[in-house]
């Protein structure tokens, strides 16, 4: 039977995945900075959608579960909506401030069919699915820069959200189609024209639009940045106000390794970063010392023509 408060699900949001949710959040805005200080490739937002991908896939089979035990006697496997919609808030907000690189067409098809399924799963919830799943407390509270009933006026909003969220993912997967079929187009074209003349040079300057590096604006990376905390907010205050219980300690198997592998990808973009600092403190060095030789050897130059300009005066 349901019991109030709420015993958790640690494998799917205990206190060590979070925690590695929320350390994979810092790493790609910091990997961002990176990417636009530095000449260097970001891929950690490979990494991340991966990541993401393998909790949705959890979170979706558990919500089907919990739909089934629902209407049976078995409820060993079920969730109730107050387990569901922080994660789900941290997710969609997680992928959709992602750093994907555009050059990556693999990543971008992944992070876009995660952007479509998760933009899904969120207005199904709002509008049916928490109807559906099993309620154990007379009432769940989210934070909204208060404590608020998710089954009142909040759930209307989210259902408006949830809305725009969808047409926005929708026009980002319309672009991203677009621009995919472009690149078919122009690929087929390029090989069309390389065929009938071997010695054109055109394709050399199609290459040059795909080397041009995109860096990130000032002004999105700190939009990013407080949609992250605040989503890292929204769900740590809104476990604590529904009293759900097992989920803040480190104490399941599988809650060790989300938080090893982002803590790998945090202290990874610490040593790509000192490693670019080394390489361009060594090129400063190495171009230092050539123009002291070239200094030098103009100086020998001078020496030894001088006292020949001076035989020529003389003989004058």
């Amino acid at each position: 039977m349901p019991t109030c408060p709420v015993q958790g699900n640690a494998d799917l949001y205990g206190l060590g995945i979070r925690i590695g949710l929320y350390i994979q959040m810092i790493t790609v805005q910091l990997s961002g900075v990176l990417s636009a200080s530095f000449r260097v490739e970001d891929h950690i937002g490979q990494g991340t959608i991966i990541f993401v991908a393998s909790t949705v896939i959890i979170l979706v089979r558990l919500i089907n579960a919990s739909i089934s035990s629902a209407t049976s006697a078995d409820d060993d496997a079920a969730l109730d909506a107050v387990e569901v919609f922080p994660v789900l808030t941290l997710l969609l907000v997680q992928t959709g401030v992602c750093r994907v690189s555009s050059r990556n067409r693999l990543a971008m098809l992944v992070w876009v069919a995660e952007l479509v399924g998760l933009a899904a799963l969120y207005n199904y919830f709002w509008w049916r699915g928490m109807d559906m799943l099993p309620r154990s407390c007379p009432d769940d509270k989210a934070f909204f820069f208060a404590r608020v009933s998710i089954w009142g006026w909040y759930r209307s909003l989210n259902k408006a959200f949830g809305v725009f969220a969808a047409i926005g993912v929708a026009f980002t997967a319309v672009a991203y189609c677009g621009s995919a079929i472009y690149e078919l187009v122009r690929w087929i074209l390029y090989l069309v024209v390389r065929q009938n003349d071997d010695s054109s040079s055109g394709g050399g300057g199609g290459s040059d639009g795909n080397s041009v590096k995109q860096k990130p604006s000032p002004a999105i990376g700190s939009i990013d940045l407080l949609a992250n905390v605040g989503a890292i907010v929204y769900v740590e205050v809104s476990l604590r106000w529904n009293n759900i219980t097992g989920v803040h300690s480190i104490d399941s198997p599988g809650q060790f390794m989300p938080l090893v592998i982002a803590l790998g990808q945090f202290l990874s973009v610490f040593y790509s970063a000192a490693k670019q600092l080394l390489v361009m403190n060594a090129n400063e060095d190495f171009v230092g010392e050539e123009e002291d030789n070239a200094a030098e050897c103009n100086h020998v130059r001078d020496d030894k023509t001088l006292p020949l300009v001076q035989a020529q005066h003389a003989t004058i």
